[in-house]
């Protein structure tokens, strides 16, 4: 449950931020236009911006009897950095974590003789992943469909979104002792019945 809540505050605080950063560079932006570029449903965008008001970050000025300009307040500025802030010092701090924990599973790989690995999942955790292969012996390659994985000695999970999905479906398809994981990802190799 603590994981779920940390990931919705995530992505919480990630639509915020791109609200508030959309505020400052275009106040008379319409919410229709930007709910579909931060991917969130029009009544929610609704309720950000009522929050963001509430909350003093933003002010709200009607323009006309059917349009309204936001103008960040100065506490929403103080708010935005302070946000940025976090999201690049968690940003730095996964990036951190994913390089320190791919090094050391490529060299248990070396280890093993697996010399070709599959990434399983795009996203940021695969591209360290192959940044960091680059400075071993390795031979990794992204690999989006999990049924591609023949010819590979070992398959490591780079996705972010479903790690633990990825991990069962790849636990029917292929010796679970070739399937390598990051703790970051808090996978269970528990078998499921």
């Amino acid at each position: 449950m603590a994981t779920f809540q940390k990931t919705r505050n995530k992505a919480e605080q990630k639509v915020l931020m791109g609200l508030l950063n959309a505020i400052e560079k275009n106040p008379s932006f319409t919410q229709r236009g930007l709910s579909s570029d931060l991917g969130v449903a029009l009544g929610l965008m609704n309720q950000y911006l009522k929050r963001c008001v509430t909350k003093g970050w933003v002010r709200a000025s009607q323009v006309s009897p059917r349009r309204i300009a936001y103008f960040l307040t100065p506490e929403g500025f103080k708010e935005k950095s302070q946000m940025v802030r976090d999201y690049l010092s968690s940003s730095l701090s996964f990036f951190r974590d994913a390089r320190s924990q791919c090094d050391v599973v490529f060299r248990v790989c070396l280890e093993k003789g697996f010399f070709s690995v599959a990434l399983a999942g795009k996203g940021d955790l695969a591209d360290i992943a192959a940044l960091v292969a680059q400075s071993t012996e390795l031979k990794v390659k992204i690999v989006p469909k999990l049924e591609s994985l023949k010819g590979y000695d070992a398959v490591l999970i780079t996705d972010i979104a479903d790690p633990q999905g990825t991990y069962d479906r790849l636990q029917k398809k292929i010796d679970p002792a070739r399937i390598l994981v990051l703790d970051l990802l808090h996978i269970s190799k528990a078998k499921k019945l």
